[in-house]
């Protein structure tokens, strides 16, 4: 069992991303690093960049396992994308955010539960729009470790 670090509740602007999706499934979710790789090469191309913090977006998720995964960054405007990129949009509202530093082998069972333990023990459920990982700047880096947080969208039940 993964001991989920204390969740927050925060309310988010919309965000418009710029980056690549990939489509996936529970046993090739392995694969997502190579889409990163990706979009690192066309990154720079990215043009009226918020900021250069990294968004991994889940979409779609289909009761077979299966769902869309894009990376990318914020943007102000989609203008003259590099060849490949795509829009996807983060909607606004109430978020239940859970910020930690790990070994970044550990994000998928993190991930899980948070659905599958957090979320039906709270007072709140999922609601329309993308679960998505933000790596924010991180100004107090350990040897093994990356700091993230997984986001999502919720509504009191």
């Amino acid at each position: 069992m993964v001991t989920l670090p204390n969740a927050a509740i925060v309310e988010s602007r919309a965000k418009l991303i710029i980056g690549l999706v990939g489509d996936y499934s529970l046993d090739t979710r392995g694969e997502i690093p190579k889409l990163y790789e990706q979009f690192f090469a066309i990154r720079d191309g990215i043009k009226h960049r918020v900021s250069d913090v990294l968004y991994g977006i889940s979409m779609g998720a289909k009761p077979d396992g299966s769902f869309r995964y894009g990376v990318g960054i914020e943007v102000e405007e989609a203008e003259d994308l590099p060849e490949g990129a795509c829009e996807m949009h983060l909607v606004e509202g109430e978020y239940v955010v859970f910020s930690q530093r790990t070994p970044i082998a550990e994000l998928p069972e993190r991930f899980d539960a948070v659905f599958a333990e957090w979320l039906p023990q709270s007072d709140f459920a999922q609601r329309e729009g993308a679960v998505f990982e933000c790596y924010p700047d991180d100004d107090s880096p350990e040897d093994g470790k990356m700091l993230y947080e997984i986001w999502v969208p919720v509504a009191p039940k």
